[in-house]
C-alpha cells in the first residue's frame, strides 16, 4: 500500500477503529451475589418474568433455588403468557393443555421455593405478541404493587418474539412504577446469547440437581427437547471459563483460586445504561428505560425526533414501540 492509498483510506480506518475503543477490560465478571447482596431484601423481591413455564428453570434455577431456599429472601418467578402451543397432547383440548403448562410452572415454583404468578396476558392471542392497553395496565399495576428489588429479563438479541415482548413488558413496568433503583439483569437462554456478559452464579452438585429437578416439572417441554442434558453441559462449560474471567490472568499462575466446589455456572447481564445503545431505531426497550428512569431521556416522547410528544400513557409504552411483529413466529 503506497502512501498516497494510506492517506486516502485513514479516515475510514479511524472510524472503524473508533467502534472498538473504550469497551473496557477483556473478560472481567463479577459474582451476582455481590451486587444482589445490596438490591433484594424482605419487602424487595427477585423477581423473574418468564415469557413461557419453563424459562425460570431454564435461566435461572441455581439462582433462584438459592435466594429463596438457603437465602429466605422473596422470590418471584411470574407466567407472562400461558397457552396451549407446544404441548404435543392431541387428545387433549386447548384448556386443558394451558392447565397443564401452568400446573407444570406451579410445580417448579414449589420445587424453587419461588411464588408463581400468573399473567395470563391478552398478548399471547395478538400478532407478535403486542399486549393491549389492559395488559400495560395489569404489568404496571403488578410493579407499583410488589415493587422488585431485581429483575431478570431474556435478552434483547432473543430470536423468540415472545420473550423480545416480555423484555418490553419489564421495561415498561420499571418505567410505570418509577422504580429507578430495581436492579436490572438479562438471564442467558437458549434462543438468545447475552451480548456482554458481565456476571455469574456458580452452583454446587446439589443446586444442579435442583435445576434438574425444576426442569422436568415440564413434562410437556422435556418430551420434545431434552432441556436437563443441555443446561447440564453448559453451566459446566461456563464453570471452567468463568474461573478465568474471574481471576483474570497472570504469568506466574493464578494470583488465587475461586471455589472449587461448584460445578457449573449461569451466566447473567447486569444492565446499565449505555447512550449509545439506544442511537439505533430498534433500541433494546430495557435501555430506554433506564434512560427515562435516569434523567437522560426526556418522559412522555414516543420517537427519536425531537418534539415529538404524548401523553403520559404512551409515553409509559415506549419501550415496545421499536418491537417488530412482522416476522414473529407464535410458539
Amino acid at each position: 500500500m503506497s502512501s498516497s492509498d494510506l492517506k486516502t483510506t485513514s479516515g475510514d480506518i479511524e472510524r472503524i477503529l473508533d467502534t472498538v475503543k473504550g469497551l473496557g477490560r477483556h473478560g472481567q465478571v463479577v459474582d451476582i451475589r455481590e451486587t444482589l447482596r445490596h438490591a433484594v431484601g424482605p419487602n424487595r423481591p427477585l423477581v423473574m418474568l418468564c415469557p413461557h413455564a419453563d424459562d425460570g428453570a431454564i435461566t435461572a434455577a441455581c439462582l433462584l433455588h438459592e435466594y429463596a431456599v438457603r437465602r429466605g429472601l422473596p422470590v418471584i418467578e411470574v407466567l407472562v403468557f400461558a397457552g396451549e402451543r407446544n404441548v404435543a397432547a392431541p387428545w387433549l383440548n386447548d384448556q386443558k393443555k394451558i392447565s397443564v403448562r401452568e400446573a407444570e410452572f406451579r410445580l417448579e415454583c414449589s420445587v424453587l421455593g419461588a411464588e408463581a404468578v400468573c399473567w395470563n396476558l391478552d398478548a399471547y392471542r395478538a400478532p407478535g405478541y403486542i399486549p393491549s392497553q389492559a395488559d400495560i395496565a395489569k404489568v404496571v399495576e403488578w410493579f407499583v404493587k410488589r415493587r422488585p428489588g431485581a429483575l431478570i429479563l431474556p435478552p434483547s438479541t432473543d430470536a423468540h418474539a415472545a420473550h423480545r415482548v416480555t423484555r418490553a413488558l419489564g421495561a415498561i413496568g420499571l418505567v410505570g412504577a418509577n422504580l429507578a433503583d430495581t436492579l436490572v439483569m438479562t438471564g442467558w437462554t437458549p434462543w438468545g446469547p447475552l451480548p456482554e456478559t458481565n456476571a455469574y452464579f456458580s452452583y454446587d452438585g446439589e443446586a444442579e440437581r435442583t435445576k434438574e429437578w425444576a426442569i422436568h416439572c415440564h413434562a410437556s417441554q422435556v418430551l420434545l427437547t431434552d432441556y436437563t442434558q443441555f443446561c447440564s453441559h453448559l453451566g459446566r462449560a461456563y464453570a471452567a471459563l468463568a474461573r478465568e474471567w474471574a481471576e483474570g490472568h497472570s504469568l506466574a499462575g493464578r494470583a488465587h483460586r475461586t471455589d472449587d466446589r461448584f460445578v457449573g455456572v449461569e451466566m447473567y447481564q447486569i444492565e446499565t445504561f449505555d447512550p449509545d445503545r439506544c442511537d439505533s431505531p430498534r433500541c433494546d426497550p430495557i435501555q430506554v428505560a433506564l434512560g427515562m428512569l435516569g434523567g437522560q431521556i426526556p418522559r412522555g416522547t414516543i420517537g427519536p425526533e425531537a418534539g415529538d410528544q404524548g401523553d403520559s400513557r404512551r409515553a409509559v409504552a415506549d419501550p415496545a414501540r421499536n418491537l417488530s411483529t412482522s416476522s414473529a413466529t407464535p410458539l
